[in-house]
């Protein structure tokens, strides 16, 4: 069976939009795209993580570059790794270039980890965070930095030859606090990404 690495934010931790916490198991992306596929997800959500940056107030280290390596030889073998980050770049005052740098950086990590074991290097899918939404909390600066982003995680995929899905597709964040997702929302999610990784995964 197929292992994928699902490593992200608090949308992957399953953050509701409503300030109640987390989303039941059965309601987070990463379950539905279990259930759909058959293959084993492993969540690696950590709420407020970042691509590649430090954010000191945070009660955990949330740089995602500093912490993959680790998560990378905990976890292997793994056969494939999504990557959905970047939306709390903007809250620590990082522009979208160096956003999408900081995506691009968790690419080269994944790709060139040295695994103590004998295993493959996994497939790669980079996935567009749903854009900001205005809320109370949330500036212009924030959206636009966010649909930035959007726009230049694209071309990063495509500048590394790795695949990419972009979640606005089917998926808006909740006016609610403008950057998490109600539970249809985050159930879209794994159930689209479920024919794109059982593609990449064939035999």
């Amino acid at each position: 069976m197929a292992t994928i690495l699902a490593f992200g934010d608090s949308l992957t931790w399953g953050a509701r939009p409503d300030g109640g916490g987390r989303h039941p198991t059965a309601d987070r992306w990463t379950t539905v795209l279990h259930e759909r596929t058959g293959f084993e997800v492993i969540p690696e959500g950590l709420r407020g993580r970042t691509t590649a940056f430090d954010m000191p107030v945070s009660p955990a280290d949330t740089n995602g570059a500093a912490l993959l390596p680790s998560i990378l030889h905990t976890h292997a073998p793994v056969d494939l790794v999504v990557l959905m980050l970047g939306t709390n770049d903007a809250f620590c005052g990082v522009n979208p270039e160096l956003a999408a740098r900081g995506m691009a950086r968790l690419i080269e990590i994944v790709r060139h980890h040295p695994c103590r074991i004998p295993c493959e290097v996994p497939q790669i899918l980079v996935v567009a965070p749903p854009v900001i939404v205005p809320s109370s909390d949330i500036t212009s600066a924030m959206i636009d930095a966010s649909q930035k982003y959007r726009d230049l995680v694209t071309k990063i995929a495509e500048l590394n030859e790795v695949e990419f899905f972009d979640s606005n597709d089917v998926a808006v964040c909740s006016a609610l606090d403008g950057l998490h997702l109600d539970a249809e929302n985050t159930r879209a999610i794994g159930a689209s990404l479920a024919p794109v990784v059982t593609r990449m995964l064939a035999p």
